[in-house]
């Protein structure tokens, strides 16, 4: 079913902050609670304990709201709201059986936009964000890695960084290398993937409110370039054109 777009100007408003759950199923704080027995077991107390924390404290904080818009019961939840009571505003949400579910809530006035938790780019934009990040990250790990191991060619002297002692180093570092590429393209695959379904939501968000290529949509660029202009918005807030 697609979004609805309800116009009009917000009336009985009510805002309260919560904790919840917008990223871990219950299976997945129980694959973290196996993980943190298990390493408890094989002796690795302090991954236990990390792992244990983690799987009792995937809540996060963020809005619920709850209003009306010409008599039309709203309610939903946004990462933070900046809105109140007499905003024209613009909402994307779904009827469910005695209320709109929102999904995100705009004020064209000063082109400012609060959506679900975790919802802020199309799918385009999303990947490329995450491969960026991949190939970065690596770089990175790939220069420190070179000048660690050009740092310790310095202290062995010429003569044994060219010998056997300087070979069994670059083979450490061009294994490394080998190896953590291709780990962490699988991780940023797959966390990737754990992030589709807000993505999805996004895209369909915009494109209810009729925006241009929604799967090239990335609200954290468009809000950063606004900061970067003198206008600092809350977190959580986003800052969009039409």
């Amino acid at each position: 079913m697609g979004l609805e777009v309800l116009r009009g100007r917000i009336s009985h408003y009510r805002a309260e902050r919560h904790f919840a759950d917008f990223v871990f199923t219950d299976q997945d704080r129980k694959g973290m609670g196996v993980l943190a027995v298990t390493a408890g077991l094989a002796g690795l107390s302090g991954q236990a304990v990390g792992m244990a924390s983690a799987a009792g404290s995937t809540k996060e904080e963020a809005d619920y709201l709850q209003f009306e818009i010409d008599g039309k019961p709203v309610k939903g939840w946004v990462w933070r709201s900046p809105f109140q009571e007499g905003d024209r505003v613009e909402v994307a949400a779904e009827w469910q059986a005695d209320h709109y579910e929102l999904y995100a809530i705009a004020r064209p006035a000063d082109n400012t936009i609060a959506l679900y938790p975790h919802c802020s780019r199309g799918s385009k934009s999303h990947w490329r964000n995450a491969w960026w990040s991949w190939l970065w990250g690596t770089g990175i790990f790939i220069f420190f890695g070179m000048l660690f191991v050009g740092v310790i060619g310095l202290f062995v002297g010429e003569s044994h960084a060219e010998g056997l002692y300087g070979k069994v180093l670059f083979a450490a570092l061009a294994g490394s290398v080998s190896f953590f590429y291709p780990f962490f393209a699988l991780m940023t695959w797959s966390l990737g993937r754990k992030w589709m379904p807000f993505v999805r939501l996004s895209e369909r968000v915009f494109t209810a409110l009729g925006w241009d290529n929604p799967a090239e949509v990335d609200l954290v660029k468009r809000s950063k370039a606004q900061r970067r202009g003198g206008e600092a918005l809350e977190y959580g807030v986003f800052y969009f054109r039409y």
